[in-house]
């Protein structure tokens, strides 16, 4: 006797069931609730491991994300930030938002990512453009930041002094405490920006920081992207209310990149050092980190050669190295 197959199986309880039943449209398909149910994004082990973080979309709203937490011990899980009680939601991102978050295959609204500070006393929440800072110890949600343009790329300083993050093509940092803003970089603007990964590091070589923090959280190395020698392409960006054309630097095959430099700036003179990575500047910054004896290091690629190498730039005085 020959056995059912799963396909006929499937079929038959299709039709025993009413919900499983429900013929599908287009509009179904795509309209909330997610036929897929809610699914755990971002998760995260908070530093003391007593829970575990991730975001999750609203019921009502598959596109929209809020932060959740469950305790490891068992038990509910619990909302920790609801993004609607925060921001409406209207707030239009900059066109270099947007093209960030969608480089990095980001389409949802609401809480995107989120970061927990080393000692985990904090979770740093970036929404709408805008920095928030959950207290753990009595969950007392403080907003940072409330301004027109886009506070992006935010990190919580190594040992918890800070909060970092680049605005309008400039680096700043602020005291955690409470205090006022101080711009670590002044001249970003046009086609030069500070702090800043380009598209071919975003879109290449899955690095989409331009700025790290000394262990010690006395110094910052960051990068200097001048774009001015990038061909401007238009593009056409299709959304819900029509499509639009947005100019953009586009490094196309053959032409020129954005030149990368390296700075790193100390915060207690204030006093800011180019590194020497060489006299080629036709190169791809591909990763840079601090050694536990908080020195910077740097791997690279030639565009020619495409061959990787990796250095230690002491600073000061900046020591040259070869890369090509």
């Amino acid at each position: 006797m020959k056995k059912p197959s799963l396909t006929a199986l499937a079929a038959v309880l299709a039709l025993s069931s009413p919900v499983l039943a429900e013929q599908l449209t287009p509009e179904r398909i795509f309209a909330d609730p997610s036929l897929s149910g809610p699914t755990a994004k971002g998760v995260a082990l908070s530093p003391d491991g007593k829970r575990v973080t991730y975001l999750k979309s609203k019921p009502e709203a598959a596109n929209v994300q809020d932060l959740w937490a469950a305790d490891v011990k068992g038990g509910e899980p619990y909302r920790l930030i609801d993004s609607a009680a925060l921001s409406s939601g209207n707030k239009e991102l900059s066109e270099a938002e947007k093209a960030r978050r969608e480089r990095a295959r980001v389409q949802a609204r609401g809480i995107v990512e989120y970061s927990w500070d080393k000692q985990g006393r904090f979770i740093l929440v970036p929404l709408d453009g805008d920095l928030y800072l959950d207290s753990v110890a009595d969950g007392k949600v403080t907003r940072l930041t409330e301004t027109p343009g886009d506070e992006v790329d935010a990190k919580v300083s190594p040992k918890g002094g800070y909060v970092s993050y680049v605005r309008d093509q400039n680096l700043y940092i602020k005291p955690i405490t409470g205090g006022a803003e101080t711009a670590l970089t002044t001249e970003g603007k046009d086609a030069l920006s500070f702090g800043v990964a380009e598209f071919i590091a975003q879109e290449e070589l899955d690095r989409f920081t331009g700025y790290w923090w000394s262990p010690d959280e006395a110094r910052i190395v960051y990068t200097r992207v001048d774009e001015s020698g990038v061909d401007i392409v238009p593009r056409a960006d299709i959304g819900p209310g029509g499509a639009t054309v947005v100019n953009q630097r586009y490094p196309r095959a053959g032409r020129p990149n954005a030149v990368v430099d390296l700075f790193v700036r100390d915060l207690a003179s204030g006093k800011a050092i180019q590194l020497d990575l060489g006299a080629n500047k036709d190169i791809y910054v591909a990763r840079v980190a601090w050694a536990q004896l908080a020195r910077p290091s740097m791997s690279s690629a030639c565009r020619a050669t495409r061959r990787p190498s990796t250095c230690w730039p002491s600073t000061p005085p900046p020591a040259r190295a070869a890369w090509c």
